[in-house]
């Protein structure tokens, strides 16, 4: 057995013999997530009583194709705009591409991101990459933290050594590392942009909390409160220097249009918007298309190409057309009927689980639906990855048990490099919090 799998059967044992898990120890780690702001909306995240385990080499491995996978896909973005025509071919609309097009002041177009993929043994798929405005920074942290008030935890860390990563602390040296390559001066000012009551306000909270005691002052605005007046952004009388954008581009863009404070003060180059319009680019699912497109890859170095066979899933955005495909031409339309077990369609521009249509578990009509579907809007084929449900204790509010879940590990990208994950589980092959799942605490066991 490896030393994952003997830490892991050793972690259930002692859960196992542990007499005093019971109703009120459940209410209690329930209480705990409420008052650390570890919800979804009004929901615990946390569902196990066990944390996420990589050995040191599986995380050495994804750690080194997520940067990259991060490397390939900037150069996409710096292909896109030299070619207009490549933004159309993603899916940007034409003020996504106007906006892509503005130079943001610093050299990479995704500050802050995370790809979102699946581990098996020495296996490593990504399937998205969220380029935009990537959630859940400071979960995993916080769910450490819980999971280290079992008496479990002690035993374990006793027995094993374990290495965990503190995203939210990365997050605001990339901030500030970024603020200083556009062009700023001293510390600044950060406005944290989302809609009001969205279910990770929570969140919000939290990263503010970290900034502040960290003497940046910061605050939580909505896109209604913002103003552009003096060559300045506003809320209210806190003047900003830097935007911390958590609203996604194309429902800001879908509500104002280009006639937006944040858009002026962008377009003038008197805010710095982390991330920047330009990541619109890489956040499009189809972009792993050209990642994946064979004719593309002297795009990228040998160690890209190399991660790209190895993690990334063919992706084609669905049209009536011919591609590539092995090595072969196929009729993209022809080759969707025909594979569906093999397949999965997807909008290409959304979030949360939304419009995920797994071929292996529909029916043949079913799948000429989901075809159509794909046809009438804007939506990607992309290979199906093999999942393996892995064992986890799992609590509910009475009792707990072992039960099969599905589990993706998604790291944390800042300036390009990995530090920790989010990890999800899930019943259901689509892995997603705003689908029902829930997550748990990241730790790399140490050889």
């Amino acid at each position: 057995m490896s030393l994952r799998d003997n830490a892991i059967g050793e972690y259930h044992q002692l859960l196992v013999r542990d007499g005093t898990l019971s109703p009120k120890t459940f209410k209690k780690l329930r209480a705990a997530m409420r008052r650390g702001l570890l919800v979804y909306g009004d929901r615990p995240i946390g569902v196990a009583l066990r944390p996420h385990l990589l050995e040191q080499s599986q995380f050495t491995s994804l750690t080194r194709n997520a940067e990259l996978l991060a490397s390939a896909f900037e150069k996409i973005a710096t292909a896109a705009v030299q070619s207009p025509a490549l933004m159309e071919e993603l899916g940007l609309t034409e003020t996504e591409q106007k906006l892509a097009l503005v130079d943001p002041g610093f050299s990479l177009g995704a500050i802050t991101s995370r790809i979102d993929g699946f581990v098996h043994g020495s296996e490593i798929k990504f399937v998205e990459y969220n380029a935009e405005n990537p959630s859940s920074l400071s979960d995993q942290e916080g769910l450490n933290r819980l999971l280290f008030d079992l008496p479990e935890m002690a035993t374990f860390v006793s027995r094993y050594s374990l290495r965990q990563f503190s995203p939210v602390e990365q997050l605001l040296e990339a901030l500030l590392a970024t603020y200083r390559e556009w062009g700023g001066s001293g510390v600044p000012n950060i406005a944290i942009v989302d809609w009001k009551d969205v279910p990770t306000a929570n969140e919000f909270v939290l990263l503010r909390d970290y900034f502040e005691r960290h003497r940046v002052r910061t605050i939580i605005c909505s896109p209604h409160s913002l103003e552009y007046a003096g060559r300045k952004l506003w809320c209210g009388d806190f003047q900003i220097d830097l935007v911390y954008k958590r609203i996604i581009i194309h429902e800001l863009l879908g509500h104002y249009g280009e006639n937006h404070p944040l858009v002026h003060a962008y377009l003038h180059r008197d805010v710095c918007l982390v991330n920047p319009f330009r990541s619109k680019i890489m956040h499009k699912k189809a972009s792993f298309e050209p990642l994946t497109d064979e004719t593309r890859q002297n795009w990228f170095t040998r160690q890209e190409q190399k991660a790209i066979r190895q993690s990334a899933l063919w992706t084609r955005r669905l049209h009536d057309r011919r591609t590539g495909y092995g090595g072969k031409k196929v009729e993209l339309l022809k080759f969707v009927r025909q594979r569906r077990e093999q397949l999965v369609i997807k909008p290409n521009d959304d979030y949360g689980g939304r419009g995920i249509h797994i071929g292996s578990r529909l029916t043949e009509r079913e799948w000429d639906e989901a075809i159509e579907t794909g046809l009438s809007e804007d939506y990607v084929v992309q290979e199906a990855v093999t999942l393996h449900a892995e064992e986890f204790p799992i609590f509910t509010e009475n009792k707990w048990g072992l039960q099969p879940m599905f589990v993706d590990t998604n790291p944390f990208l800042f300036r390009g490099k990995v530090c920790g994950a989010m990890v999800r589980l899930s019943s259901s092959p689509v892995v997603n919090v705003t689908a029902g799942g829930g997550e748990t605490g990241f730790f790399v066991l140490e050889d």
